[in-house]
């Protein structure tokens, strides 16, 4: 017999050289203490390409992360912060680069350089469970003196998992940021 499947879709706006917090891609309220999720895979990619930017050619990084709470002060601090993996909140990491192509003297493109270009994979943590929700981070970095608008697309696939409701309290715990200098 298989399990059911859920997946989530959507896109997410990113400016070049700026960074995108506390996208709520998936929020799960329940009161049943027995059920929670796994992310199977997840998958990102640009949906627009092209942006007015000039004649710009060069490089472009996307960092982006699923995280099981708010990035609260990561926000603040610094772009490398967004891939962290000492951070308990984040269960999925995705890092690709792309090159940037001049597309005439007003806009540039975006190109991988290799024949595929599609949906790029994270990283998941095989020791997850997402007993609230889910939210997506990233920034997109490039060596352009110029900071267009971007959308970029998302997949998330999820996987319902039966637990007994003392786990599912102690996923509740470990999913949020927890202050332990105070």
């Amino acid at each position: 017999m298989t399990k059911r499947t859920l997946s989530l879709r959507g896109r997410i706006t990113c400016v070049d050289n700026a960074d995108t917090f506390d996208n709520e891609i998936f929020l799960y309220e329940a009161n049943d203490l027995t059920r929670g999720w796994i992310v199977e895979a997840a998958y990102i990619w640009p949906s627009t390409t092209r942006a007015a930017t000039g004649s710009t050619t060069g490089e472009l990084q996307v960092c982006a992360t699923l995280a099981t709470d708010t990035a609260g002060q990561l926000a603040a601090t610094s772009f490398d912060l967004i891939s962290n993996a000492d951070d308990n909140r984040q269960i999925g990491w995705c890092n690709v680069g792309y090159q940037l192509r001049s597309a005439g003297a007003t806009s540039d493109y975006i190109s991988n350089g290799k024949s595929r270009f599609g949906p790029t994979p994270f990283t998941i943590d095989p020791q997850h469970v997402v007993a609230n929700g889910i939210y997506l981070n990233m920034y997109v970095q490039t060596d352009s003196s110029t900071s267009p608008t971007r959308e970029w697309n998302y997949m998330v696939i999820l996987k319902p998992k039966k637990m007994d409701p003392k786990e599912t309290i102690l996923h509740l715990l470990k999913n949020v940021a927890q202050d332990i200098s105070s």
